[in-house]
């Protein structure tokens, strides 16, 4: 279940801008939004989406970075932190699965932003999957 994170919980890095936080821990899925301050709904000026092995970090003024996530384990059976690891194309599956749950949540617009970017991105072909 897609849940947003109280605003008052989440650090707040630049006093013009409003992060949001977005998680469904069951399906592995981080969404930070970052935003005018008073426009819960306007115009969105940077999204970074973490899903299960990718993450997406896109911004109005470069466009999209993909990622690779490794969840940090460790055969020795010590588990270490997450590590994103900067990349050129992402799987194809992993990027459709996303969509179609961020599909389930079409209700909020900031989410449907989201996907119509990754969407269009991918079609574009600036993505490589």
């Amino acid at each position: 279940m897609l849940v947003e994170v109280r605003r008052e919980l989440v650090k707040q890095d630049h006093r013009f801008l409003q992060k949001r936080f977005l998680q469904d821990a069951h399906n592995r899925l981080a969404i930070y939004i970052w935003q005018l301050p008073e426009d819960d709904e306007g115009e969105m000026l940077r999204f970074q989406v973490a899903y299960r092995e990718i993450a997406l970090d896109w911004a109005a003024e470069r466009g999209m970075r993909l990622a690779i996530v490794d969840d940090g384990d460790n055969p020795m059976g010590m588990k270490r932190s997450p590590v994103l690891t900067a990349e050129n194309k992402i799987s194809q599956q992993s990027v459709q699965r996303l969509c179609e749950y961020l599909d389930e949540h079409s209700e909020k617009v900031s989410l449907r932003f989201i996907r119509e970017t990754i969407t269009s991105e991918v079609m574009q072909g600036r993505i490589k999957t």
